[in-house]
């Protein structure tokens, strides 16, 4: 028989043939990219719940570039199917009555599909229930949880429940999944000090799990209503590495207890059936904007630091850290230093950032590395939204300031898309409620596109719910002066002003210590001072490439004495007529007015619109 391998097998055997030095972290995997020149491991694989391999690269490749070069086809993706199609059995959940004797078994095949049998007395099946009792699954240790308080866990089918089992609990569901819930397995609960049920995260899961909540609340002590915090069931929740406590409450505490009311549960299948809680704004008392970096980086917020690769803007990050941690950092910590914690994987700690800090002046004992430890399993790096509830809690134990991810593409969940707004919302929206409820600040380090004209944001790698979910964005760029002074600018700060001065700043060597091995470099932020440039006009008279910013620069001089010449105001269409004529084009003009600040108006009539430089005014007569 030729065995098939797993779709994540043959990505991770093509990363070994293709010397990219795949390697396991818990469930997934980490490796080079092969479809970029990656010094990192940027590339993640993991399984999906339909079995196929799951491939992000956290640079921004496509994962069709990615599986192209590795001579792979998207097909190698997804699970193959077997070249015999008729269905075959992959589970039996037997149930069974109190005393363990087996009623009728629920069997799973592949294809996926669910049907039942009873045993036909001569050691065969018959594939039909007509006339046999219906009880719930794992019916003995449903019995006997309840002469020991012990909780019992409800779920929409046997497989979560028997993945709940495997974890300690009890757990038990219905024949037949969603919508086949019977009053009668309800007198089977009587006793239960508590039941926990588990909704899948779809709309007849929910509908399913008030049912049973309805049906139970009269006879058990309490009630819970709960869905995963992680994947669609409870299996996947767990299989996240998340434990059963960190399940997500849909109700409030005691909703669904037998004196509270059940019979009016939320609008009818709605997902999530949420209730509307309605506040009179004169009950929310208003709070001002504090600052971490004085009006720029707001406490309790997330901001992005932009950037193209070799920049320096990890060294920015690094530099405000060290400035937190010294009490130096223009804010409401002035005078106060406060702890940081980084999560980073794209720079060694050894050989980087750690020298960085030396060079920034940190006061390292401030400076937190954050890992993950897995019981009998490898450390890890924290994943969003898994690890958010264990982060705030390292938040309020060193009382940080401010949380560093570099960069925030890899601290995202292996499953999510990181080009699709609803799913990097999944982590980033449950962070920002973390950095609100902690009061620190979170600065992620992200990585941005070759394309975008004079729109920052529009080059931010991924889906555009970064930057929508981030309150406020740095944006860190060479200047198109010199490219030896980087410029750091603000297009994006919506709780404070919108014109403050961009930064000027060097990234210069920096000796920071001698050792045993040899002397110890890296690289230093020095300060210059600030420019009127902002980072929109920067990035137009940047342009794409060098040939653009030659001909902006061209543009530029030619512009400036042109005007000149016309005593410093002209007509907008003289001036694209006679740019045209020595060879300037419209979008290279644009460029040089941008970086000229020249103002545009319209006057006299009909009216028409004049180009002017900006010491010099505009009057009907021209």
């Amino acid at each position: 028989m030729n065995v098939i391998p797993a779709p994540i097998d043959r990505v991770v055997a093509a990363l070994e043939s293709a010397g990219c030095d795949p390697r396991q972290r818990g469930d997934r995997w980490e490796a080079r990219c092969p479809a970029h020149d990656d010094h990192t491991p940027s590339l993640s694989i993991a399984t999906g719940n339909d079995g196929r391999a799951l491939v992000t690269c956290q640079a921004g490749c496509r994962t069709e570039d990615v599986v192209a070069a590795l001579k792979l086809k998207m097909a190698d993706l997804f699970v193959e199917r077997q070249t015999d199609d008729r269905p075959k059995i992959t589970s039996t959940y037997p149930y069974v009555d109190e005393s363990g004797t087996t009623l009728f078994e629920v069997v799973r095949f592949v294809p996926k599909d669910f049907r039942q049998r009873t045993p036909d007395g001569h050691g065969g099946w018959t594939w039909k229930l007509n006339g046999v009792r219906r009880v719930p699954y794992r019916l003995p240790e449903l019995r006997a949880a309840a002469l020991t308080a012990t909780p019992v866990f409800v779920t929409e089918g046997e497989k979560d429940a028997d993945s709940i089992v495997r974890v300690g609990q009890v757990a038990t569901c219905s024949p037949g999944g969603a919508g086949k819930w019977r009053p009668e397995y309800a007198e089977h609960f009587a006793g239960i000090s508590e039941v926990v049920i588990v909704a899948d995260r779809d709309a007849p899961g929910y509908r399913h799990a008030r049912e049973v909540a309805r049906s139970l609340a009269p006879v058990v002590g309490t009630v819970r209503l709960c869905e995963p915090a992680q994947g669609k069931d409870v299996t996947d929740h767990l299989v996240a590495g998340l434990p059963l406590d960190e399940l997500i409450v849909l109700t409030e505490p005691g909703a669904c207890d037998p004196a509270a009311s059940v019979a009016d549960p939320p609008i009818e299948g709605e997902p999530g059936d949420r209730k509307l809680r309605l506040t009179s704004a004169s009950r929310i008392t208003p709070r001002p904007v504090r600052w971490l970096w004085e009006a720029r980086i707001a406490l309790g917020t997330l901001c992005l630091l932009a950037g193209r690769e070799g920049i320096g803007k990890s060294s920015v990050a690094y530099a405000k850290a060290a400035q937190i941690t010294r009490g130096l950092l223009q804010g409401v910590y002035f005078g106060q230093p406060r702890a940081v914690i980084v999560a980073a994987t794209e720079d060694s700690w050894e050989h980087t950032i750690v020298p960085r800090l030396m060079a920034a002046g940190a006061d390292l004992d401030l400076i937190y590395r954050v890992d993950v430890t897995i019981v009998d399993g490898p450390d890890t790096q924290i994943t969003l939204p898994s690890d958010l509830r264990r982060l705030e809690d390292v938040v309020a134990e060193v009382g940080a300031a401010l949380i560093l991810l570099d960069p925030i593409m890899s601290r995202l969940h292996a499953s999510l898309d990181t080009h699709k707004d609803a799913e990097v919302r999944i982590a980033l929206e449950p962070l920002v409620a973390l950095a609100d409820r902690s009061g620190a600040a979170v600065l992620g380090v992200i990585h941005v596109n070759k394309s975008g004209g004079g729109d920052a944001l529009n080059m931010v790698m991924g889906s555009r719910a970064f930057g929508a979910v981030a309150r406020s964005v740095l944006f860190a760029m060479a200047s198109p002066e010199d490219e030896n002074i980087k410029l750091l600018g603000q297009p994006k700060n919506n709780l404070g002003r919108s014109d403050l001065p961009t930064l000027t700043y060097q990234i210069t060597g920096a000796h920071v210590a001698d050792t045993d091995e040899g002397p110890i470099w890296t690289a230093r932020v020095d300060w210059i001072g600030e420019t009127a440039l902002s980072i929109a006009d920067a990035l137009i008279a940047s342009g794409e490439d060098s040939d653009t910013r030659t001909a902006t620069k061209d543009a530029v001089a030619w512009l400036g004495d042109y005007l000149k010449s016309v005593g410093g105001c002209a007509a907008s269409v003289a001036v694209k007529e006679n740019g045209a004529h020595v060879g300037h084009s419209l979008r290279t003009l644009q460029r040089a007015r941008s970086t000229l600040k020249i103002a545009t108006e319209s006057s006299g009539f009909p009216r028409q619109t004049y180009w002017r430089l900006p010491s010099v005014g505009v009057t009907d007569e021209v």
